[in-house]
């Protein structure tokens, strides 16, 4: 056990052997289908949830009510395959889900913001399965209770992301904190994937700016070898929203502008300039985009990935030099894209050439700021913070700014130069 050194002080994590924890009844086995949105994102979603109160028996009571929820969400407790045509699948092993013990020596103040990734403080926070070393060898859910000298607890969970989306995660989390209240689950899963199943034959009606190659001609990836990557929130209080938003609409080529519009303009264009993009290098934005509410054929509680990307491309020059009008317009359209259609055609041109996504020239942003994270109260009260544990290079992250408040965090990842000039140019 190391010693992490962390704002100003040291922390040392001792975790418990990890206890396999199965669903406490009798629940179905084969082989649960996983729809083409699923299969685009095979990796490990970690997130920390930051409680200011605990109890001696917070580890018993959060086994225990974990065990109850996995009849509901069984496939959590299966372990990841793949099928005979190659593509994921979840074989519902019953093999169950890891749940690890730990307890640190310091006070849960020494972790700071939570909402800002830090890997060292993720690997003493989040199980990882030491073993693992594919795709298919890695528990599609690990959970750990971390409690502190303090009292409090943090609960760390790493989840698959081809099992969840940010609404079934947190949907998953809800329902076991309800379970350890011993309240009844109200966001009972629906697990029928094949509703988002491709169409045969497939009806490809759109192109599709996302899987769009775009060449390095700035020489970005040199400004990520050279230095280090460092990660970092900004708040964007109201009155730098409203303002933002005056701006774009004081031309008259926009007519409204919401506050996801306006601080999404703010950090494509400020990102563009941090990473000294040329003028001539295309940029592309991909937005995550929740498409439930226009998927009517999806129950309430549908369980799995409903997110797709829309995206919007330009050049460097037209995203700076114009005005932050020109910004909100892309994002605008972009958005104005997704129908059921759009989304339809989407997965059916996914599932028929099985495009590539690049990082080169991308800011990917993923709101966080409607998740009902408040509500994931296990008996202690709610979660005074919830954050990612890790973040891509190309993501951005949106949080609310915090209760009461109107404004937006922003976390997101870049080389240490770039971060200095991001900073300067949104000057938050």
């Amino acid at each position: 056990m190391e010693a992490l050194t962390i704002n100003g002080g040291a922390m040392t994590v001792r975790k418990f052997n990890p206890i396999m924890v199965q669903p406490e009844s009798e629940t179905p086995d084969g082989f649960y289908f996983l729809s083409s949105l699923d299969q685009a994102i095979p990796f490990t979603i970690k997130t920390i949830y930051r409680y200011e109160k605990g109890g001696d028996n917070v580890g018993d009571v959060l086994k225990q009510a974990l065990s109850k929820v996995l009849v509901h969400y069984y496939p959590l407790a299966g372990s990841m395959a793949i099928s005979p045509e190659g593509s994921f699948i979840v074989e519902l092993t019953k093999k169950g889900v890891p749940f690890v013990e730990a307890e640190a020596d310091c006070s849960m103040d020494i972790l700071g913001d939570v909402r800002v990734p830090d890997p060292d403080v993720t690997s003493k926070l989040i199980y990882s399965d030491p073993m693992a070393k594919t795709i298919v060898e890695t528990p599609l859910l690990t959970a750990q209770v971390t409690k502190f000298k303090c009292g409090r607890f943090a609960l760390g969970i790493g989840i698959s992301h081809s099992l969840v989306d940010g609404v079934s995660g947190m949907n998953f989390v809800n329902s076991w904190a309800q379970t350890a209240r011993g309240k009844p689950v109200t966001a009972v899963p629906f697990h029928d994937r094949t509703l988002l199943k491709s169409r045969v034959p497939p009806q490809i009606k759109y192109p599709y700016d996302d899987f769009i190659e775009v060449t390095d001609t700035s020489d970005t990836e040199s400004l990520y070898q050279r230095d280090p990557l460092v990660h970092k929130l900004f708040l964007f209080d109201a009155d730098k929203i409203k303002a933002t938003k005056e701006a774009a609409m004081s031309e008259g080529k926009v007519r409204s502008c919401s506050s996801f519009a306006a601080v999404t303009a703010l950090v494509w264009r400020a990102r563009s300039e941090a990473l000294r993009m040329k003028p001539h290098q295309l940029t592309k934005l991909r937005i995550m985009a929740d498409v439930r509410p226009k998927l009517k054929t999806l129950p309430e509680h549908y369980f799995g990935n409903a997110v797709v990307t829309t995206a919007s491309l330009c050049s460097v020059g037209e995203l700076r030099e114009r005005p932050i009008s020109f910004a909100v317009e892309q994002i605008q359209k972009a958005v104005e894209l997704l129908d059921e259609e759009y989304v339809r055609s989407r997965m059916d041109f996914v599932d028929t050439y099985r495009p590539q996504l690049s990082s080169v020239g991308t800011l990917v942003i993923s709101s966080w700021t409607r998740l009902a994270y408040g509500m994931s109260d296990f008996g202690w009260g709610d979660p005074s913070q919830f954050g990612c544990g890790y973040l891509a290079r190309e993501l951005c992250v949106l949080f609310p700014e915090g209760e009461g408040k109107k404004g937006m965090a922003v976390v997101l990842a870049l080389p240490l130069s770039a971060m200095n000039a991001f900073e300067e140019l949104v000057q938050v």
